[in-house]
Parts: structure tokens; C-alpha cells; sequence
């Protein structure tokens, strides 16, 4: 009993009021009009109040009552619909099962769970649980699992490709002896084929063509030619587009001559707009900043110099532009005026931090395996260490600033705030151009790339993230979304989609299709990624082995604390304990009725002759 929970305090204030009572029978007890009253009363209405008081603290707070629970059996998809079971056992079956003789059903197990909810164990029957039910369970769980289908047991569907490039369909094959995997176009043209058998993996190649959406088919043959299974692959050709990104810079320097190098050796469309004053222009051809133009870029990189220089139009035109999805870096050259940390403030980045440059150190790279390939080890040769940078005194403070770069000690190199459809960042970073100088252009590159990729306007390269094989009826989990997302499923219906606040950095939600095809799942940003839903019939010996892998893999998620045993306790009924109070203090009510001496006696000698005579 915990000294500070209700039982304890209901127990002090059951005792106070029987030392109050106590006390009361002796003090009158002692009176003058209680002087011939027998010693013998006062102790039994002493003893009498003690009981009642413990039988009410009883009645308040039964004793814990010890119960021996059975086995909860759940019967899942393909389970016989006669289960064996024991005296204590419950029975359940799940909506995928069939009929089962005697079986309680419920919607799903965390309904049987709240029904029962002190089974000694669980025992699965059948194919295994559906996602629905794939979650840790408190309590032991035996499995039996099947043997593995015929069909297919694994798949991964592959990944959007470009125009032309190859892509590949991997798989492996259950039980079936010999057969043949066939890949078949949309013109029902075989393009690849595969012998396999039993237990074997296979891989099948296919060219993409033009961009959009397609359908191919994986065909699994037997060895007379017969059609075991099939499944449809969905397959996004994807047109690639450069990115383009605008510099305005106040000044030239190493830093813009370096990124224009870079940015033509990695592909991107790069124009470099330097100001230096006077209506001196270097670099390409001057921009002007309208909202016509700046539509045209993903990415415009801004330096504190240039900023001070734009005008009051000018700077509105590139808010504008960042509301409706370009991304905007800011680039601290030097210290920054009170009006600039105003203007910046004002589009989401409030900076905090002094003026002075201040040295950084990279996580070194290259690390090699230790020779058991188990650990790694410090590098050996100088040259891989990254050289000493130098960045500006500045942090980004306040709620939604995600950090995406930082040095070795942990410290924010850059940071990016979401402003509408867009997103506005700072990069504190004065001489990256230092890595190419000292022969590290990898890390140069890796840096500036994840900076367009990150902060850039989101392309067709941004997408969702979906898990598993779509399927209908089963939950799909869709995760890296933005705002108030939505699917836009085959028939035209919009799902609005609620991301799950327990997901964190990953931005998940679920949604469950209820019909096959072609599905979009869209967010605020203009984000769109398609994805195929399969029908019930697609490969079911694909689900089939999912859910027995899924199963068997919750039989070792089992807490220790759960295998004590059958025996689990519940608190006792209070009834018996309230019907002894009301006996006892039926009987105090009495004899406290009945206070005269000569009258308490005189019953008392009739009721003892009464029960003689009997």
C-alpha cells in the first residue's frame, strides 16, 4: 500500500474515527449515568468498533484475489473451423477467418484484448495476423507457422527511373519444385525471363521508355507453362530536369567562382549575377527580379552585400517567390546590420549570435574497417582530415528551424525555416572553397548538394515515401509529407490524410484504399507521388508469407516480465466484507441503544435463557 495513495488515507481516516469512538465509549463509560454499566459492554463495543472499522476498510478496498487464466487462441486466415481447446481457453477468430465452431468474433485483437484482458498466452492459428494486428503483444505468443506457399515470398517494387534506363524487379520463389519467372511489358511482350526453383531468388531487367506511368507483369510459371501467380509493377519513368539556381552576390570571390565550377560539373544550371557597383555586372547576363522570372528557378542563393542593395520591390518579388515554392539560401559574409537581422527575421530566420568569424572543424571522413571489418578506426593519413573552415557567429533560434549541416562538435552550419510552399535558409559557412584547394572537391560537392537538394524548390525527386506492396484493404503507410496531405485515389475521391504526431521527423499517416489502380498522394507543396494499389488476388502467396514472417517475428518480441506463468490476480469482490459491516454494525446499534445498566441486563439474561431452552 503506497503511503500516498487513497487506500493509505482511507485507512488513516477509518483509524482516527475509531480512536474518536474509542475514546467516547470511555469517557462515558467513566460518566456518573454509566456508573453500574458492566466492564464486559464497554469492551465489546470497543472490540465491535475495530471490526467495523476493518471490515469497512475491507469493503473499501477488497483484497487482491489470485485467478488462473487459459490461453487465448486466435484463429486468423486459413484456420479449420473446428479448434481444440481447454477448460479457461478463448477462443477468438479474426474478420479474415472463416467459419470456426464455438469462436467469439471481434473486429481485430486489441478488441479480444480489451475483452480478456489477462490470457496466460496467446496462440495464433492460421496464416498469421494482418498489419492491422502486427503490433508487440503483452503477453507470450505461440505460432505455429505454415509452411511457406508455393508463390512468391518476397518482392520489392522498384524505384522511379529516367527514359531509357534500365530497371530491376528482384524476388524469391517459396516451395513451387521448377518453374519460370516471366517480366512482360504493357504490350504483353515478354522481356525478360528466369529459371528458378524452390527457395531461389531471381532478378529481371526492363528498359524504361518514355516518361509517365505504366503497368508491366511478373508472371510465375510452373513447368508445364500453367500460371501460378501474378503481380502487377507499377513503373514511374521520370523526365530529368537540371536544377536552376540563381547567385546574386554583392562581391566577387572564391567562394561564387568555385560553386559556378561546381554546379557546371554537376549538371546544375547555374546563373552567377555579381553587383559590384556603379552598374558594373559580372558574371552572366543581369536577372531582373519579377515574379515571371524568379518562377523560372528552384533555388536563389543571396549573399548579406547583394540583400543590402536590392530595393524595397525587389525584395517583396523574392518573399513572393518563396510563398508559392522556390527556396531561398542567405549567405553571411561579414557582419550583419541591424536592418538586414530585421528584414531576415521578418522572413522566418531570427538570428542570433555576434558578428565574429569563428574556426569550424568538419567529421573527418575515410575511415577504413579495422581488420575483423567490426569497428573503425582513426584515419591514417593526414590528408583526409578535413581543413580547418571558418563561419560566422550566427544560430537560427526559435520553433521550426531544422538544422541541415553541422560540424564536427555538433554546431548548426546551416538551417532552414518552411515559408509557405517554400523554404528560406542561412549558411554561415565564409570559405567552403577551402575543400577544393585542399583536394577534398567530394566533400565540397556533398555539402553544396545537400544544400539545393534540401532547400531547393521541391521537384519530382521529392516525394513520399510508401513501405511495403499497396494493397487493397491493407494499410499503406505514406511517410516524409508536408502540411494537410491528401490522396487523390482512382476514381477521382480526395482522402484527406492526418499525419500521426508520434511519427516525428518522418511525417507519417496511414490510409486505407479501398479500391486498386493508379493513386496520387499530394501536400501543401505541390508534391505529388503516384502509387499503384494491388487487388486482393495480386500474388496472394506474397501476403501470405508476410504475414507469416510478421507473425514469427512478434513470438520474439515476447517482454520477459510476460512468461511468469498463467497465474494473474484482480481485485476481490467487496460484497462478502460489507455484509460482516452490516452484522457488526447492526449489533453496535443495539447494545448502544440499549444503554441502561438494569435493561441491557435483563435482555441479555433473557436472551441467554432463550437460546438455553433451545
Amino acid at each position: 500500500m503506497s503511503l500516498a495513495g487513497p487506500a493509505f488515507w482511507t485507512a488513516v481516516t477509518i483509524a482516527v474515527a475509531v480512536v474518536l469512538g474509542i475514546v467516547r465509549l470511555i469517557l462515558w463509560q467513566r460518566s456518573a449515568g454509566s456508573a453500574g454499566a458492566p466492564r464486559w459492554r464497554l469492551v465489546t463495543l470497543v472490540g465491535l468498533q475495530v471490526i467495523a472499522g476493518g471490515l469497512l476498510w475491507l469493503t473499501l478496498h477488497p483484497p487482491v484475489s489470485t485467478i488462473r487464466t487459459g490461453t487465448m487462441i486466435v484463429a486468423t486466415g486459413g484456420s479449420p473451423a473446428t479448434i481444440a481447446t481447454e477448460p479457461g481457453d478463448i477462443l477468438i477468430a479474426l474478420p479474415e477467418a472463416g467459419p470456426v465452431t464455438d469462436a467469439t468474433r471481434v473486429p481485430d485483437l486489441a478488441t479480444a484484448l480489451r475483452r480478456y484482458p489477462a490470457p496466460a498466452r496467446i496462440r495464433i492459428i492460421g496464416q498469421g495476423l494482418t498489419p492491422r494486428d502486427q503490433s508487440p503483444l503483452p503477453v507470450p505468443v505461440a505460432f505455429s507457422a505454415p509452411p511457406l506457399p508455393r508463390g512468391l515470398i518476397d518482392f520489392a517494387l522498384p524505384e522511379p527511373t529516367a527514359p531509357g534506363a534500365t530497371f530491376i524487379v528482384g524476388g524469391q520463389v517459396g516451395t513451387l519444385p521448377a518453374g519460370i519467372v516471366e517480366l512482360v511489358d504493357p504490350a504483353d511482350v515478354v522481356v525478360d525471363r528466369a529459371r528458378i526453383t524452390s527457395g531461389e531468388r531471381f532478378a529481371l531487367m526492363a528498359a524504361a521508355r518514355a516518361p509517365g506511368l505504366a503497368l508491366f507483369d511478373l508472371r510465375l510459371r510452373d513447368p508445364s507453362g500453367a500460371v501460378i501467380e501474378r503481380i502487377a509493377i507499377p513503373i514511374e519513368t521520370l523526365a530529368t530536369t537540371p536544377s536552376r539556381v540563381l547567385v546574386l552576390a554583392g562581391a566577387p570571390s572564391a567562394e561564387t567562382k568555385y560553386l559556378k565550377r561546381w554546379a557546371e560539373e554537376s549538371g546544375v544550371v547555374l546563373t552567377l549575377d555579381i553587383d559590384v557597383g556603379g552598374g558594373i555586372q559580372l558574371g552572366d547576363a543581369p536577372v531582373p527580379l519579377n515574379a515571371a522570372t524568379l518562377d523560372k528557378f528552384d533555388l536563389l542563393v543571396l549573399d548579406d552585400r547583394r540583400w543590402e542593395s536590392l530595393a524595397g520591390g525587389q525584395r517583396a518579388a523574392l518573399a513572393a517567390a518563396v510563398s508559392n515554392g522556390m527556396g531561398l539560401l542567405l549567405r553571411s559574409t561579414g557582419p550583419l546590420s541591424a536592418g538586414t537581422r530585421r528584414d531576415w527575421a521578418g522572413l522566418g530566420l531570427n538570428l542570433s549570435g555576434g558578428d565574429d568569424a569563428v574556426p569550424l572543424r568538419l567529421a573527418p571522413t575515410g575511415q577504413t574497417a579495422a581488420p575483423d571489418d567490426t569497428a573503425p578506426v582513426e584515419p591514417t593519413d593526414e590528408a583526409e582530415a578535413p581543413p580547418e573552415l571558418a563561419r560566422r557567429d550566427l544560430t537560427v533560434t526559435g520553433s521550426g528551424a531544422i538544422a541541415l549541416l553541422r560540424d564536427a562538435d555538433g554546431v548548426p552550419l546551416a538551417s532552414w525555416r518552411a515559408r509557405g510552399r517554400g523554404r528560406v535558409g542561412v549558411w554561415t559557412v565564409t570559405d567552403s572553397y577551402a575543400l577544393v584547394l585542399t583536394g577534398r572537391p567530394d566533400r565540397y560537392g556533398e555539402m553544396w548538394s545537400a544544400l539545393f537538394s534540401e532547400i531547393g524548390r521541391a521537384g519530382k525527386d521529392s516525394r513520399a515515401e510508401l513501405t511495403g506492396v499497396p494493397r487493397v484493404g491493407t494499410r499503406v503507410a505514406l511517410c516524409h509529407l508536408l502540411g494537410q496531405p491528401r490522396v487523390l485515389s482512382q476514381d477521382g475521391r480526395v482522402h484527406s490524410l492526418r499525419i500521426d504526431p508520434n511519427a516525428g521527423d518522418r511525417a507519417c499517416a496511414a490510409y486505407w484504399p479501398d479500391q486498386a489502380g493508379w493513386h496520387v498522394a499530394r501536400d501543401d507543396q505541390r508534391r505529388e507521388t503516384p502509387f499503384y494499389v494491388h487487388p486482393i488476388e495480386d500474388a496472394p502467396s506474397l501476403e501470405a508469407a508476410n504475414r507469416r514472417s510478421a507473425t514469427l517475428a512478434l513470438v520474439g518480441l515476447t517482454p520477459a516480465s510476460a512468461m511468469s506463468g498463467s497465474i494473474s490476480r484482480s481485485p476481490g469482490s467487496p460484497w462478502p466484507w460489507f455484509c460482516g459491516l452490516l452484522l457488526v454494525l447492526a449489533g453496535l446499534w443495539w447494545i448502544e441503544r440499549n444503554r441502561d445498566p438494569v435493561v441491557f441486563s435483563r435482555a441479555a439474561r433473557s436472551w441467554f435463557k432463550r437460546r438455553t431452552a433451545v
